[in-house]
């Protein structure tokens, strides 16, 4: 069971939706599998500008042979490294919603831990690019009233999670006022 959710019961107004609780003793919870694949894709794939500076220094000292096989050698290698990386990077994400608001915590070596007040939300937005819709996954993006760190990211969740998410994180204390 998802730390801070129930069983996923319905809420009788939506179908599909999972009604979410929060309790201020509320579990960190860690990103769902597909997430870490994602990581490790993306990671694996920003390693590809590294084989045109191998390759051309390989060109450079020993020949076109030798340096198409230098430039393989490091994109197999680069893509290894990026791919083990970006997976431990995303096992290591954690994240609360908690009645204060939401808690995130990340690092592999050094561990950070960024708390958004709900009182501090602007507003929500979900990204999905490529990688992420293919594995069903979202990114939340939380814009933050005058901080250091105007926008905080929490790429990986599972679609559905990310809206829950969203929508629990709105804040509803003057909507009742303004009628």
């Amino acid at each position: 069971m998802i730390a801070g959710m129930t069983d996923l019961p319905r809420n009788p107004d939506a179908t599909t939706e999972p009604v979410l609780t929060v309790s201020p003793q509320a579990g960190w919870e860690r990103l769902p599998p597909a997430a870490v694949t994602a990581a490790r894709l993306v990671a694996a794939l920003s390693m590809a500008p590294l084989v045109v500076p191998a390759g051309v220094l390989g060109q450079a000292l020993f020949g076109v042979a030798t340096a198409a096989a230098i430039a393989l050698a490091v994109l197999l290698s680069a893509a290894a490294l990026g791919a083990w990386l970006g997976g431990l990077r995303a096992r290591r994400v954690r994240y609360a919603l908690l009645a204060e608001g939401l808690r995130i915590r990340r690092g592999v070596c050094w561990w950070r831990e960024t708390l958004v007040p709900r009182s501090r939300v602007q507003h929500l937005d979900l990204e999905r690019g490529p990688i992420e819709r293919r594995l069903g996954l979202a990114t939340l993006v939380i814009h933050t009233a005058g901080t250091r760190m105007n926008a905080v990211r929490l790429a990986g969740l599972d679609a559905a999670r990310a809206r829950v998410l969203r929508d629990a994180l709105v804040d509803r204390e003057g909507e009742d006022d303004a009628v």
